[in-house]
């Protein structure tokens, strides 16, 4: 049976300790029609080279050097030169299962769906340790696929049911970029435009086995100390909240309660440089006074989300503490 030309577009920037495990996960795949994508967004170490040796040695991978523009441009580009009927995104510190792209693929074709997703592990970088080391939970599952609509899906990613906002671990039918871009030059980028991915696509297939390995590094966006640029990240959930407003409004709630969480992630990352970061802190701690009260009221809303909400009639600074304990751990 023919299979169609899946494309994996991987940004690749100064990270030439954790590339070629990457690049080597992907070209081990068992689904065999597949091209590689390496988009070289001005590395300033050996990365670049890597890139090249890579694409002299194995025809399915082309490669792109542009100007450093971020992770978004980088992704942009890589689809505009991609030829597949599905893409999927790595990023170039992480690395898959041998099976995951057949797992996804596979997924999407059995369910007639336009997005499918697989399961994570988390992987810790500790010093010393380029190659990480996979964190796993009891009683995980592989078995389980559930079947959404678009309406199902996005109730299920805004209130974080199982699903996040990453572009990674999936496969997307291409054209459902047709009209998307990931916003070039912001920071949480995968926030702006995941719900309308969902909402454009009419099935999606959620699988629970942990195919795609999400390392965990000290200097990443997410676990660095926090950057003024990173409110990009409760702009972004501020839109979705005035879409649903306007598109869907039965989910307007769903937005709010990922707005609130959205708000503590980021009051956890400035953790007790408040005065430093006073502009921000103060942004956000009116955020989350705004929405307390209709996440606490929210049945549907995380029991977490529900109990910061109680918390900070009584103290903010107090839950924001508690968020600082929990992203640490």
């Amino acid at each position: 049976m023919d299979t169609p030309l899946i494309s994996i577009i991987v940004p690749v920037y100064n990270v030439e300790p954790y590339l070629p495990r990457c690049v080597d996960s992907i070209l081990a795949q068992t689904y065999g029609n597949i091209e590689v994508i390496l988009v070289n967004d001005g590395s300033t170490d050996s990365s670049g080279k890597l890139c090249e040796d890579y694409a002299r040695r194995d025809t399915r991978i082309h490669t792109i050097h542009k100007a450093n523009k971020g992770l978004a441009d980088a992704r942009n580009q890589g689809i505009r030169a991609s030829a597949g009927v599905y893409c999927s995104f790595v990023d170039s510190d992480d690395y898959i299962a041998e099976d995951c792209i057949a797992y996804l693929y596979h997924m999407a074709r059995e369910n007639c769906a336009q997005i499918a997703v697989c399961g994570y592990q988390k992987v810790d970088t500790q010093k010393g340790y380029t190659d990480g080391r996979i964190r796993r939970k009891k009683n995980d599952t592989d078995k389980a696929v559930r079947v959404y609509d678009s309406c199902q899906a996005l109730e299920a990613l805004l209130y974080q049911r199982g699903i996040i906002a990453s572009a990674w671990g999936r496969l997307f039918q291409k054209e459902l970029f047709s009209e998307l871009a990931f916003p070039k030059g912001r920071q949480h980028e995968d926030v702006a435009v995941m719900y309308r991915l969902f909402e454009h696509a009419g099935t999606i297939a959620i699988g629970d086995a942990k195919k795609y390995y999400y390392r965990q590094r000290p200097d990443s966006i997410v676990h660095s100390a926090f950057d003024e640029r990173r409110m990009d990240y409760i702009l972004f959930t501020q839109e979705c909240i005035a879409y649903m407003q306007n598109r869907h409004p039965e989910l307007v709630n769903a937005a709010i309660s990922r707005h609130f969480s959205a708000c503590f992630e980021l009051l956890a990352s400035i953790g007790k440089e408040k005065k430093a970061h006073g502009k921000a802190y103060g942004k956000l701690v009116q955020e989350v006074k705004k929405y307390r009260k209709t996440v606490l009221s929210d049945h549907c809303a995380r029991p977490m989300n529900r109990m910061a909400a109680l918390g900070t009639y009584l103290s903010v600074a107090a839950v924001q503490k508690l968020c600082c304990i929990k992203r640490d751990n």
